[in-house]
């Protein structure tokens, strides 16, 4: 049975539209599945140097197919800082504060 999951982006000290993007507001987990990315992406930065920001996801109660959500269910992501235009990272360098969010199927 297909999984849908909702979740909320909110930006702390990052911008969305300036720092990130976010394509959808669910991911859709089809049966068997148990991995999904949040569609979000990092946008590079223009102007340097640039220090760390960071935004939070958060699933929502509100799910499809017999899942629930579990704990954690909010995590911060934060994007790390960069003074190197030409770094072989960049701007794309991030870490969460918690792996990652928990989603039971019952």
């Amino acid at each position: 049975m297909q999984v849908t999951v909702r979740f909320v982006i909110t930006p702390l000290t990052a911008v969305r539209g300036v720092d990130y993007t976010v394509s959808s507001d669910y991911v859709s987990l089809a049966d068997g599945e148990n991995i999904k990315l949040v569609p979000v992406t990092l946008i590079p930065s223009s102007t340097l140097p640039k220090l760390a920001r960071s935004f939070s996801v958060r699933l929502l109660n509100s799910t499809t197919g017999g899942a629930a959500v579990g704990q954690p269910a909010e995590c911060v992501v934060t994007i790390l800082e960069t003074d190197d235009a030409h770094g072989i990272f960049g701007d794309y360098q991030f870490r969460f504060s918690l792996l990652f969010l928990l989603l039971d199927v019952v």
